[in-house]
């Protein structure tokens, strides 16, 4: 008797049952197995970032970190103007045709601002370059901040159009390989750049190597699919998608700008101007080891959300609505339990694991935390108001917060306070603004849900 219901329990608990399990539930919910798939890859890739972090920290000092934290943030400002925010739209195009035509409106806009972000990059007085680089002017390392600042821009504008395309086409697998390939190729060629005594210029360039990795793979992914609707690109059908979903770019794009400017990005520019570089590096490391994973399980989920989102938001707004709650209560729960781990370890591993001279990081793992949480949680349906054509509401919060974020911050500067306490007020800035959200997000699909059922 006790034989023959082990031997059934072993074959219930055996890795090919569990397998076999796994992959009915995964077939059985579309939602759940697209967002495994990307996880796999962005998993793997954050992984291997996290893993060569300490090795990064003996590389590279704290000062040469807060500049890459300046470039970063003023990359990730700008970019998110790079298509005038025309790429949102690709998810919602109704064809493959329509999806082309709208992919060669992107490109086009790309090439437009790029140019003049180069502009601008290199008409901008040498003095105020240094102060966000702290830079001797004559150095000839201004010249190549500026250069990889533009190239940084295109490259990185470039993917965000094939990640949206790729969404569109539920071409999850190809996008995580791209996801597993940023987390590699960045952090691995920072090293060798570092070996080969490249300096600051290395860490920058492994940056736009790391974030631009796969590009051109995803485009090619996608496209082949469509290359027999190629010759269905006309400008006519350009210019009447451009005026179709133009209030991508006449209200989503300066909106995505503010937004951009009052996330963390704008921390890095305020601790780098108001303290120095050294803080802002600090609190670049905490970012990537801490706040990163949270943010590319919250992409990774976005990436289907967004997918899903676009194509029920018409005709049914409740299933959107049951799906936002889903997203937001589940990713909270497991921001929760990173943030707590990631405190705990930190206080007792985090000079031992990245070296003494990045010792003090520790007080601004513990300032950020509730606004990272905050974040976390928010960002898997962050674009729920876009999708809803609701630009004006998420404009209007996004200019809140910028001002709020600021004003707090500005005003633990003025207090003397010393830098981890002014980011913690700042930090706690964003989780309230993060929770508003939440509750206009909230409302405007009750709305929009309501809007149907009046509806004959």
């Amino acid at each position: 008797m006790i034989e023959p219901a082990l031997g059934r329990w072993r074959r219930l608990v055996s890795p090919r049952e569990q397998t076999r399990r796994l992959k009915g539930l995964l077939e059985a919910r579309p939602f759940l197995r697209n967002v495994s798939i990307m996880l796999s890859g962005s998993a793997g890739g954050q992984m291997v970032s996290i893993l060569l972090s300490p090795l990064l920290t003996r590389l590279y000092t704290p000062q040469q970190f807060g500049i890459l934290s300046v470039y970063s943030a003023l990359l990730t400002i700008l970019v998110v103007i790079a298509s005038l925010r025309y790429e949102l739209a690709l998810p919602l195009a109704r064809t493959d045709r329509d999806a082309l035509n709208l992919v060669g409106v992107c490109g086009g806009v790309l090439l437009v601002t790029t140019a003049a972000i180069g502009l601008v990059a290199f008409l901008v007085p040498t003095p105020v370059v240094q102060a966000l680089w702290t830079t001797p002017p004559e150095s000839s390392e201004l010249l190549i901040y500026r250069g990889l600042l533009v190239l940084g821009y295109f490259c990185l504008g470039g993917y965000y159009i094939a990640l949206q395309l790729a969404t569109r086409a539920s071409a999850f697998p190809a996008i995580a390989k791209t996801r597993l390939a940023q987390g590699v190729v960045g952090p691995i060629g920072q090293i060798g750049l570092a070996l080969l005594g490249a300096g600051t210029p290395g860490l920058l360039i492994g940056n736009i190597l790391g974030q631009s990795a796969g590009t051109f793979g995803l485009f090619g992914c996608v496209i082949t699919r469509l290359r027999s609707l190629l010759e269905a690109l006309s400008w006519r059908r350009m210019i009447v998608l451009a005026r179709r979903y133009v209030r991508f770019p006449l209200i989503s794009s300066w909106a995505a700008l503010i937004d951009a400017a009052g996330s963390s990005q704008l921390l890095y520019l305020l601790a780098a101007v108001a303290y120095s570089p050294h803080v802002a590096g600090f609190i670049f490391l905490v970012e990537r080891v801490v706040s990163r994973p949270l943010n590319i399980v919250g992409t990774s989920i976005l990436q289907v959300y967004i997918g899903e989102a676009g194509r029920i938001v018409a005709s049914d707004p409740a299933a959107l609505k049951r799906r936002f709650r889903q997203v937001v209560s589940r990713q909270f729960m497991m921001a929760v339990a990173w943030v707590l781990v990631a405190n705990i370890a930190g206080s007792l591993l985090f000079a031992t694991v990245f070296g003494q001279q990045w010792e003090e990081g520790i007080f601004y793992l513990r300032a950020l935390s509730i606004g990272y949480l905050a974040q976390a949680v928010v960002q898997p349906v962050f674009h729920t108001l876009q999708i809803l054509e609701k630009q004006g509401l998420a404009a209007g919060w996004q200019i809140g917060r910028l001002v709020l974020t600021v004003t707090v911050f500005m005003a633990g500067t003025r207090l003397g306070l010393e830098p981890w306490w002014g980011i913690a007020g700042y930090s706690a800035a964003q989780a309230l603004c993060c929770l508003v959200l939440i509750l206009i997000m909230v409302r405007a699909i009750d709305a929009r849900r309501k809007q149907k059922e009046m509806a004959p």
